[in-house]
């Protein structure tokens, strides 16, 4: 069966395709640190707490595990899915009841715990980012791979010895390429979102320090 409209649907998914893999060379050669990060948005492979938090320095290592209503906040808190605002919301809670010497020792704690699991949890988004870029890279391979050999059964197709089989190869090329290249146009805007996921809790972590720090009882 032949593939009908391949003007108007292979060559547009192609073009869109060549756009695609522009950005990401773009993406690519903006992030010197890992040339093989797929986004446009700056690779940070760990946050830290400078620039966010002028108070005092947190405990080092998982000091902040040991006290068991710091850690439950921290769990709660850090999960991906859980919005800046809800977040906020339970800092407030937690700290509200607590006197000047509480404040003092836990919510560095709190600071503590919640950069150590937002690294941990951007770091498997990142990994899983650059995997999914490392399948993007093999999927349009395949996909330039397809347009040759479509490309090359053109000519192949009008030889009248041949041109049944041609035309049945030709017909399946193009449902090939048609098919591997929305394939990897509805993947590429999976990774936008993904791309996006790093930069929104870096934020959000920075949004949670400033609210730790605002929570502090003014120096002595």
């Amino acid at each position: 069966m032949t593939f009908p409209g391949l003007r108007s649907t292979v060559l547009p998914a192609l073009l869109a395709l060549g756009m695609a893999l522009s950005a990401a060379a773009g993406a690519r050669a903006a992030n010197a640190a890992d040339p093989d990060w797929p986004c446009v948005q700056r690779l940070v492979p760990n946050l830290t707490a400078a620039g966010v938090w002028s108070g005092p320095v947190p405990p080092p290592g998982d000091a902040w595990r040991q006290v068991p209503d710091v850690a439950a906040l921290v769990t709660r808190i850090t999960p991906s899915a859980v919005r800046e605002e809800a977040g906020l919301r339970m800092i407030g809670d937690f700290a509200a009841p607590l006197d000047a010497e509480a404040r003092r020792r836990l919510l560095p704690l709190v600071l503590s715990g919640t950069l150590a699991e937002t690294n941990q949890v951007r770091g498997q988004i990142i990994e899983r980012i650059g995997a999914f870029a490392r399948r993007q890279r093999g999927l349009a391979d395949t996909v330039q791979h397809l347009t040759e050999q479509l490309d090359a059964s053109g000519p192949e197709a009008e030889k009248p010895d041949t041109a049944g089989d041609a035309k049945a190869r030709q017909a399946e090329l193009q449902q090939r390429v048609f098919f591997a290249t929305k394939t990897f146009q509805d993947a590429e805007r999976t990774l936008r979102y993904m791309c996006e996921v790093p930069v929104r809790l870096e934020a959000r972590f920075g949004a949670y320090a400033r609210a730790l720090e605002a929570a502090l009882p003014a120096p002595p």
